[in-house]
């Protein structure tokens, strides 16, 4: 059986940390959220990484075209203190999980994107994200991991 380990309330100052090195992807975040996320088991820190996440109780529209299903996996943010740490983490959430986990980022976050797809998910999807009242403004893309489709080199 995998497991991770889920944030407990002493590690929030050593996550909120993590998050201010990412500033410019992470605007967003806020203390009083992550705490939540710590109180109700969706955060998980482990060697310096972070996962938030939820499963969805009903079935829920991602972006434009994607449809989630109940139980299946909503990934908020994946973040880590240095690079090249978060594939191993990423990699043990997935069996951990043992479901499909939907993401949806930044299409400007390049690094994001290519580090999705070296871990095994496809893009199947947009998003838009309102700025300043403007929708559409933050342009997105969806992404999934689900073990039960192979990925193979052509779809990467």
């Amino acid at each position: 059986m995998h497991s991770m380990n889920h944030a407990v309330e002493s590690d929030f100052d050593r996550v909120y940390e993590i998050f201010k090195l990412h500033r410019e992807w992470f605007p967003h975040v806020r203390t009083d959220k992550l705490k939540r996320q710590i109180e109700r088991k969706q955060l998980i820190i482990e060697n310096d990484v972070v996962i938030t996440y939820k499963y969805y109780k009903v079935k829920t529209k991602i972006g434009k075209e994607v449809q989630a299903l109940p139980n299946d996996c909503i990934l908020h943010q994946i973040v880590a203190k240095k690079p090249g740490t978060a594939s191993a983490v990423l990699q043990k959430f997935f069996k951990y999980t043992k479901r499909k986990v939907f993401l949806s980022v930044r299409r400007d976050n390049n690094i994001a994107s290519k580090f999705y797809l070296k871990n095994d998910m496809r893009l199947v999807g947009e998003h838009n994200w309102a700025k300043n009242g403007v929708k559409d403004a933050l342009p997105g893309d969806v992404y999934l991991y689900d073990k039960n489709v192979e990925i193979t080199m052509e779809t990467k």
